[in-house]
C-alpha cells in the first residue's frame, strides 16, 4: 500500500477500519494503479471493503467499510424503508451500493449518502427537509446533541490514535485485520 493511501485511510477512515463506525469516505487522486491497489486491499483484508463509488478524471471516491458493522447498519428496517421510499433497490447491500453509485453520477452528492455513512436517520431527514441544525460535526446535528458529541469524540479519538501510531511507523494494516 502506498504511504499516501495509508495516511489518507488513517485520516479519513480510522473509525470504519477500527469498527466503531460503519463506513467512511475517502477521496483520493486518481492514478492508473488505484484499481489494482483497491483490489489488493479487498483480497488481503476480507473483513473490510473498499468500494469505488465514483471516478472523475482526477479523483476517486471510495467507501471504506467494515463488513459486519456495515451489514448490521444497512439491515436496519428504518434505513431500508427510507432508501426504498427514495427509489433504491433494497434487495441487497450490493444493489443499494449500485443505486448510490448511479446517483453519484447524476447528482454531485445525494443527501441520502448519510444513510450509508451511519449518520443518524432523523438528522438525515431533517437535513433533507431544510431544518436549521444545532451543531455541525461529522454530520449536521438536529437533535440529541450530547449523544452525538459523544459519538463524534469517539471518532476523533480513534482517528487521532491511528494517525499517531502510523506517524510513529506502525502500519495501518495492523488495524485492518
Amino acid at each position: 500500500m502506498s504511504k499516501t493511501l495509508e495516511r489518507l485511510l488513517a485520516l479519513h477512515s480510522s473509525p470504519a477500519i477500527c469498527g466503531i463506525k460503519a463506513s467512511n469516505l475517502i477521496c483520493i487522486d486518481y492514478n492508473e494503479s488505484i484499481y489494482k491497489e483497491i483490489e489488493e486491499l479487498n483480497s488481503r483484508y476480507p473483513k473490510l471493503r473498499f468500494y469505488i463509488l465514483k471516478r472523475t478524471d482526477s479523483k476517486v471516491l471510495i467507501l471504506v467499510y467494515r463488513k459486519n458493522v456495515f451489514e448490521r447498519l444497512m439491515s436496519n428496517e428504518d434505513r431500508i424503508n427510507f432508501l426504498k421510499n427514495l427509489g433504491y433497490d433494497t434487495s441487497s447491500i450490493d444493489t443499494m451500493l449500485i443505486d448510490l453509485k448511479e446517483r453519484l453520477v447524476e447528482d454531485e452528492f445525494p443527501h441520502e449518502i448519510g444513510v450509508f455513512l451511519g449518520y443518524d436517520l432523523e438528522d438525515i431527514k431533517s437535513f433533507i427537509s431544510g431544518e436549521k441544525c444545532i451543531y455541525v460535526g461529522y454530520w449536521k446535528v438536529y437533535s440529541n446533541l450530547n449523544e452525538k458529541l459523544d459519538i463524534f469524540n469517539k471518532y476523533t479519538k480513534c482517528r487521532d490514535c491511528v494517525i499517531n501510531l502510523v506517524n510513529k511507523g506502525f502500519p495501518i494494516e495492523n488495524f485492518m485485520r
